[in-house]
């Protein structure tokens, strides 16, 4: 049986007889460099050894249909770029050839006899099979991965990078270069600051729950009388109990506060914050007075508030008063009737504060203060109050009450989770023969930092280590792979 040799693919023992006593074993094709100064009469220098091409003879004779087997020898062998060459007696290698030269066949009409040289362009023999080097945490735990090349030439490396967590960047480091991608400066994480709504009651039952007795307020009135839920029309709205609206000489009612929950950071008070409310404040009779009081206090200390308020007998002639701390920094005049602001349709009111800023707000109206003493005290207290104007002859307002209470906490600290260049499950491979980079199977090379270098594994152990954003916990699943190859 002839020896078997497979080009691109097709069994040339179909068609021909390899003759007995070749080998595909020849040496490479030395070619020393040596350098001659002028004037210099005797020896040389000796700059570098290289190899070039190597040839292949393979003597074979034909037996029988001897035109038609070389027609179809001549279909196969007409390639235009090398192609894999496999000879049985070292099927675990192979070369990428062309043919070269005139076959120098003769025909001696039922037999032939020819000679066919195999030109190999970059004059080795590559193992068949990849070797494969899993990477591990060292004694120093640093992943590296320690590569064996049995061969005799150096060869390219190529990698393949699981990853099962975010990452950033990928360094890989030997002796011989350095190759970087991504940015080694990523982060995974940074501090923001968002809002957080730490309290947002709906309806005036959520806010009677809510409520406990006392509180701090402009007014210095007396809090002996008790809240009640008063539904209208489906809609509940806190106010004063008919039946329990205290007493004494002067303007009397009901109040209580909530204080402010912690933010997500479990952080208690506020320094920049937006408390809302809706209220309902209007009379039915110009005799009729009452006040309600929206404040925002550290505790006992107030902070900023609103006082709304109606003290006349003859007219729905009522205020709106802004304080911060216990000084009034302004005054809205206006009428508390079903045409006024503050009617059961309207009734939006807001203070917000931001640093020194204060920015108070209810219904078309803005205002707006500084003050540089408030600027980080922080609130921690909602309060709310309810009264009316004693004396014989005196109405108390129809509708002085609350339907809605909000507290927004602004500039809060968190984590910011930042999505990475490669998130969970991203697959990077690493051609180091082509000297390019994919990323899930596309062509990532703007990821390839200036510098990097495509080194090769020498024959024998090449040490290569891996670099990787210390966020990304747990590590890749790195694979290093070479082919061997033979002179």
């Amino acid at each position: 049986m002839s020896l078997s040799v497979k080009f691109n693919g097709y069994e040339l023992n179909k068609y021909i007889d390899v003759l007995t006593g070749f080998t595909p074993f020849s040496g490479a094709a030395w070619s020393p460099e040596l350098l001659s100064a002028a004037g210099v009469r005797r020896g040389v220098d000796f700059a570098y050894t290289a190899y070039k091409q190597k040839a292949i003879p393979m003597p074979y004779t034909v037996l029988e249909n001897v035109k038609e087997k070389h027609d179809e020898l001549m279909r196969i062998l007409n390639v235009s770029e090398p192609k894999e060459l496999i000879f049985e007696n070292a099927p675990e290698r192979v070369f990428y050839a062309v043919p070269t030269g005139d076959l120098e066949f003769d025909d001696l009409e039922c037999f032939g006899e020819g000679m066919i040289t195999w030109l190999i362009p970059d004059g080795l023999a590559h193992s068949a099979a990849e070797k494969e080097f899993q990477a591990g945490l060292n004694a120093e735990g640093i992943m590296e991965a320690v590569i064996v090349n049995g061969g005799t030439e150096s060869v390219p490396i190529s990698y393949e990078i699981v990853h099962h967590h975010e990452n950033g960047y990928i360094g890989i480091i030997s002796e011989h270069g350095v190759m970087e991608y991504g940015r080694i400066a990523e982060r995974d994480e940074e501090t923001r600051q968002k809002s957080e709504i730490l309290i947002d009651y709906h309806t005036g039952r959520e806010i009677y729950n809510a409520l406990t007795k006392g509180g701090v307020y402009i007014s210095p009135y007396l809090n002996n009388g008790s809240f009640r839920v008063n539904t209208v029309d489906g809609v509940a709205y806190l106010e004063i109990d008919q039946n329990r609206v205290g007493g004494g000489n002067y303007w009397y009612g009901a109040g209580g506060y909530v204080r402010i929950p912690a933010d997500l950071n479990g952080h208690v008070g506020a320094k920049n914050w937006k408390a809302s409310a809706k209220v309902w404040f209007q009379g039915t009779a110009a005799r009729q007075q009452g006040d309600i009081d929206f404040c925002i206090s550290r505790g006992n200390e107030i902070i900023a508030s609103f006082q709304i308020w109606d003290g006349q007998t003859g007219a729905y002639q009522s205020y709106v008063d802004m304080f911060i701390g216990r000084t009034k920094k302004g005054r809205l005049t206006y009428n508390a009737d079903a045409s006024g602001w503050s009617n059961r349709n309207d009734g939006l009111i807001y203070i917000q504060k931001s640093g020194e800023l204060f920015t108070f707000g209810f219904g078309p109206h803005r205002y707006q203060f500084r003050e540089p003493s408030m600027r980080d005290v922080e609130a921690d207290q909602v309060n709310i109050f309810l009264s009316l104007a004693p004396g014989d002859g005196y109405w108390q307002m129809t509708w002085a009450c609350v339907e809605k209470l909000s507290f927004r906490t602004d500039s809060v600290d968190y984590n910011y989770d930042i999505p990475n260049r490669y998130p969970d499950g991203t697959v990077i491979e690493i051609d180091g023969e082509a000297g390019r980079i994919l990323v899930d199977g596309i062509p990532h090379q703007e990821d390839e930092i200036t510098g990097t270098k495509y080194f090769k594994a020498p024959p024998g152990i090449t040490t290569v280590q891996f670099a990787y954003s210390d966020f990304c916990d747990p590590p890749p699943i790195i694979k290093a792979r070479i082919r061997e190859a033979y002179l």
